[in-house]
Formats: structure tokens, C-alpha cells, sequence
């Protein structure tokens, strides 16, 4: 099941189920291994959760040139095909930061001793003046109807928008956990180890063996990890119940 947006006047977006849920943002940052959306006013105080997967169109053009017919490419890189439709040239994500601020950087939000009903009564004015961005991490792209856990070729468009994936995307895009390798090498003010977590979580939630996938997590994690025990063994202390 994907995800189709209508655009209407009064920058009003609706997806064909529900477009609360699974419109998350419009990209006004873009580059190879991340992008920053800006949540519709409606969702000011609800961005797509920590470690939740969102997708991403990308531009038309072909990514690669294709080798020449009956050749094999001994350098290609590891690609995986799901009993799934990937839809061509999309772009999945995982969200790695959100932040609400004011819309001008210069001018730090007022406190007015006042709850948000409140405030929404007597100052409403000041919630337009506010706006929620979430910075996603690529963690892979489609090319030729398949999955490659990679970088994609080219970064996303700007004001493109991002979708949050539903559970049977999740459940394929997750059938390997090679994507918990990109998440290892995130760098900013949350921790790798902390996306991982808040990440392998959520996934269990759409497998039909939780316990299976996290073992199979576990000795992913442990292959990459493996000169560092300490901080596998902290991974994977946070993520048992």
C-alpha cells in the first residue's frame, strides 16, 4: 500500500487514507544523506516519532546506467528484492530529529505564564509564528523496482513531500537489517545508539515475531559492533522488555 497526495489550494495536503497520520512535511533541506521537513500547521506538536520511517519521491531520471546486455557487473552493489511494489525513485528515511522553533530566528518564543488553551484563546496568533521541522537519515532508495540499502544518487527535491511509511512498508522494508548500518553512523546531538534503539522498536511493532527479528537484529548489530562489545551490549540492554 503507498501513499498518493492531492494538493489543494491553501496548502491543505491529504494522502488517500488518513492525511493527519501520513502526511508529515514538505522538504525545504535537502541533501545525499538527509533532508529537513517542515510539518503542516496541524501537526505543529506532532512530527513523525523518533526512529519512524518516512519516504520520499526523487527525481525521474534514471540513477545509474544500466551494464550491457548479459554482462555482470562483479562491483554492483548488494541490492534486495521484496515481494513488494516499490514504487520507482523513492527515497526511504529515518527520523533522526525534530525541533519546534519560531519562524524568525532572531525572535525567541515568549513565556506567558498561560496553558495552551489558554494561549490558543487569547494569543493565537503566536502559533503561527511557530514551526516544527524534522531532519530524516536515507537509509535507502528504489532503482529498478528494487531496494538498495544505500545513499541514493541524488538528494531529494526541495518542497517535496514526505509521507510516514504505513505497516506493511515498514514490515518489507525491514525484512533485512541492513539498514541499521547508516543509522550507526549518524553524527549530531542524539546519539546513534539511541536512534537504533528508538528505531528497532517501532519495526518490532509490525513483525509478526518480535522476539524472532530482534534476535536476527542482534547479531547484525553484533557483526558490525564487534569491536565494540560495550556498546552492543548497551544497545541491546535497552531493548529488552
Amino acid at each position: 500500500m503507498f501513499i498518493s497526495f492531492t494538493t489543494l489550494r491553501g496548502n491543505t495536503l491529504y494522502s488517500s487514507l488518513n492525511p493527519k497520520q501520513h502526511f508529515a512535511g514538505e522538504i525545504v533541506e535537502s541533501s545525499l544523506a538527509s533532508f529537513v521537513a517542515q510539518c503542516p500547521a496541524d501537526r505543529l506538536y506532532e512530527p513523525p516519532l523518533f526512529g519512524a520511517f518516512v519516504r520520499t519521491p526523487l527525481p525521474p531520471p534514471c540513477f545509474e546506467t544500466p551494464s550491457p546486455k548479459g554482462e555482470v557487473d562483479p562491483f554492483a552493489e548488494a541490492v534486495t528484492k521484496f515481494p513488494y511494489n516499490w514504487e520507482e525513485g523513492t527515497t526511504y528515511a529515518v527520523v533522526c530529529m525534530a525541533s519546534t522553533h519560531s519562524l524568525d530566528p532572531s525572535r525567541r518564543p515568549t513565556a506567558y505564564g498561560l496553558n495552551e488553551a489558554q494561549l490558543r484563546a487569547e494569543q493565537p496568533q503566536i502559533f503561527d509564528l511557530l514551526q516544527t521541522e524534522f531532519t530524516a537519515l536515507s537509509v535507502g532508495y528504489v532503482h529498478q523496482g528494487r531496494l538498495r540499502y544505500t545513499l541514493p544518487t541524488r538528494p531529494p527535491r526541495i518542497h517535496a513531500f514526505v509521507g510516514e511509511c504505513t505497516a506493511p512498508e515498514i514490515h518489507a522494508l525491514t525484512q533485512t537489517p541492513e539498514y541499521l548500518r547508516l543509522l550507526l553512523q549518524v553524527k549530531g546531538e542524539v546519539s546513534a545508539d539511541e536512534l537504533v534503539v528508538a528505531t528497532l522498536r517501532q519495526v518490532c511493532e509490525v513483525q509478526t515475531n518480535p522476539y524472532e527479528y530482534l534476535v536476527k537484529a542482534g547479531r547484525y548489530l553484533a557483526h558490525l559492533l564487534r569491536e565494540e562489545p560495550e556498546r552492543l551490549t548497551a544497545i541491546l540492554k535497552q531493548l529488552e522488555p
